[in-house]
């Protein structure tokens, strides 16, 4: 789950191994590099995205591959008539995975380990998340992070209204 800066700058070569997007610890808050597992539908995106904008340097990048700006998410949530001060706004949709991924239960029982979801969010601030990070580096608990991912696209799949999805159109800009 990327902060919105990270998500509007990344870099197509970022992504190592078609399952996971890289963050250098220069361009994290913690100083840590940082493995986002990628669910196939952040793939999908990522593949009809790069059909239309090349092999620019952004991955979502205007027509001057330059990153898309902070306040573009939230641009776009204002036209879709949500009040970014008093609704949502895009940094919300990490406060919202993390609410909802710590407390979600499955058959009564906790469905993710609170390590993981700060994992995941790169989120080192507690001893127990920063031991683990030591010990194993950026791949710390993938594996568990890699299914909350997935479970993560697979919930927002659910909620979507098909009819109300705009696909992406067009092919690659000269």
């Amino acid at each position: 789950m990327a902060r919105k800066n990270r998500g509007a700058g990344a870099n197509p070569r970022q992504i190592k191994t078609d399952v996971d997007c890289r963050a250098a610890a220069a361009k994290m808050k913690t100083g840590w590099d940082h493995v986002v597992p990628l669910s196939r539908q952040a793939l999908a995106i990522l593949r009809s995205v790069q059909k239309l904008t090349g092999h620019r340097r952004y991955a979502f990048s205007c027509s001057k591959d330059a990153p898309l700006s902070n306040n573009t998410l939230n641009k776009r949530l204002r036209l879709l008539g949500i009040d970014t001060k008093t609704d949502h706004c895009a940094h919300g949709f990490r406060t919202t995975f993390s609410t909802l991924s710590h407390h979600e239960e499955i058959k009564d029982a906790k469905a993710w380990d609170g390590d993981v979801v700060e994992l995941q969010l790169a989120h080192l601030d507690n001893s127990t998340v920063e031991g683990l990070y030591k010990k194993h580096g950026p791949l710390a608990l993938i594996g568990s992070r890699t299914k909350l991912m997935q479970h993560w696209a697979d919930r927002i799949d659910h909620w979507l209204d098909p009819k109300k999805v705009i696909p992406i159109k067009g092919g690659a800009q000269a």
